[in-house]
C-alpha cells in the first residue's frame, strides 16, 4: 500500500513567518515556511461595531513540499498573506502508516 501523495506546490502559494513561544513570555526569531496554504474564514461578529471578523481561517503546511515545515505549536505567532495571528490550534494529519501528511493550523 502507497502513502498518500503531498499536497502539491501549486496548491501551497503562501509564505508564513513563525514566532514560537518562550517560557519567559517572549517569542524565538522567527522561522519561515515556504509553500503553504492560509484558507481564510469569515464569521459574524458578536460585537455591535463590526458586522464580520476576517481575521481567521487554517493555514495547510505540506510535510513534503512546504520548505522549512515542522510542527508548530498553538500559542505561536504566524504572518501570512499580510495578516498577522496567533495559532490557536495545530493538527497533525496522518497517512495511514502513522506518518505526518500535513499540519492544518487554525489561526485567529
Amino acid at each position: 500500500m502507497r502513502s498518500i501523495r503531498p499536497i502539491p506546490r501549486s496548491a501551497l502559494p503562501d509564505v508564513m513567518t513563525v514566532r514560537v513561544p518562550l517560557a519567559d513570555g517572549t517569542f524565538e526569531e522567527p522561522q519561515i515556511i515556504a509553500n503553504v496554504r492560509f484558507e481564510r474564514t469569515q464569521k459574524v461578529s458578536e460585537d455591535d461595531h463590526r458586522s464580520a471578523d476576517a481575521g481567521q481561517g487554517t493555514v495547510f503546511v505540506d510535510a513534503v513540499n512546504s520548505i522549512g515545515a515542522f510542527d508548530v505549536p498553538a500559542g505561536s505567532r504566524v504572518a501570512v498573506s499580510g495578516h498577522s495571528m496567533m495559532v490557536a490550534e495545530s493538527h497533525a494529519c496522518c497517512d495511514l502508516f502513522g506518518r505526518v501528511h500535513h499540519w492544518e493550523l487554525k489561526v485567529r
